[in-house]
């Protein structure tokens, strides 16, 4: 609506600009308590159409010819000094032969002699077409922004699809990994787990288009992962979970919190030690912390994996100057993740 508005405002104020400038030697002689003659008034209006005439062939023909294209400025003020002239010699044939029955004091009030005349007319016309240039170099400047301003949109939105492209095959394997490895242990329990994945694939699939979905949605999926997780584990490994009851009309950027958990599960989970991995998920007012320790069984080679990465791509693009990140040993068996986001609705 603002920008419709802005719009009708750039159209219509050209016009009441030229209406008044056409109108100001009128309003001038009015003002002087004398009605000027009809003569006089044309004479008047022809210099007034001359300034009209050099404003608009500089605004829509030679500021993008010669100064936006090509960058000649010798050859954009050549043209218009000549094309100054041709206006100069018009307008003083033009209103002489309009005036030629007029009163001396008149004629020679308005054209005086040709270098006179000259003067003036060339002053006016060079303001008319500074003005021409002025106005059009900020047109096309607000037009270059705008246009950049989409192109990085557009880049961005496409940075973050390919990215997000990145994250969903990597969850998906390893999810699959899992129930593969759970089928031998517990066919019913498998079968859960294939049945709580379709909803994080339909999730996936139908529900995570956009830059930003429902939080709320978000925890329900960080809630199904875990529960597939836990099938698959033996009862001695230490998994806890806590998350946020009511998450309000906040959004977040889908999939963000999943790499940290998936990452946990990957590096902290070992079936011959103690293991552990506690998931805390906190909101106060619109600040959402994801708090995860971890017994640490990774490997020194191993590293965080293309998700970790990744997400913190996504949250530079997303959320620059509005998330807090750490992660890494707290001691050689703990690992630490803490993420803090700022979040809107």
């Amino acid at each position: 609506m603002h920008n419709k508005k802005m719009n009708w405002l750039r159209k219509l104020l050209p016009v009441f600009t030229w209406i008044g400038i056409f109108l100001t030697p009128l309003l001038i002689t009015i003002l002087e308590g004398r009605l000027p003659s009809m003569d006089w008034y044309l004479a008047n209006f022809l210099l007034v159409c001359s300034i009209c005439i050099i404003f608009y062939v500089d605004f829509y023909l030679l500021v993008d010819r010669f100064i936006i294209e090509k960058n000649k400025y010798g050859m954009f003020l050549t043209v218009n000094a000549i094309l100054a002239i041709i206006l100069i010699f018009a307008d003083y044939n033009g209103i002489g032969h309009i005036l030629k029955n007029r009163e001396v004091e008149e004629v020679s009030f308005l054209l005086g002699n040709i270098f006179s005349f000259s003067s003036v007319c060339f002053i006016l016309l060079a303001l008319s077409v500074s003005l021409s240039v002025s106005i059009r170099m900020t047109d096309y400047s607000y037009k270059s922004d705008v246009k950049i301003s989409e192109i990085q949109k557009m880049q961005a939105e496409t940075k973050l699809a390919n990215l997000r492209n990145q994250i969903n095959p990597h969850f998906l394997f390893n999810t699959l990994n899992n129930i593969y490895a759970l089928i031998s242990v517990d066919a019913t329990m498998a079968q859960s787990a294939v049945h709580d994945l379709s909803h994080l694939l339909r999730y996936i699939i139908y529900d995570t288009s956009p830059v930003e979905v429902p939080l709320a949605g978000e925890i329900d999926f960080v809630k199904k992962y875990v529960h597939i997780e836990e099938l698959r584990l033996d009862k001695k490994i230490d998994t806890q979970i806590d998350l946020p009851d009511n998450c309000g009309n906040l959004k977040i950027a889908p999939l963000l919190l999943i790499p940290f958990i998936e990452n946990a599960f990957k590096h902290g989970i070992s079936h011959s030690k103690k293991s552990f991995v506690h998931i805390t998920i906190s909101l106060r007012s619109d600040v959402l912390t994801c708090h995860i320790v971890n017994s640490n069984h990774a490997k020194n080679n191993v590293s965080s994996g293309v998700g970790i990465q990744n997400t913190t791509k996504r949250l530079n693009l997303l959320y620059p100057d509005r998330y807090t990140l750490q992660y890494g040993k707290i001691n050689e068996n703990t690992y630490e993740t803490f993420l803090s986001i700022r979040l809107q609705q």
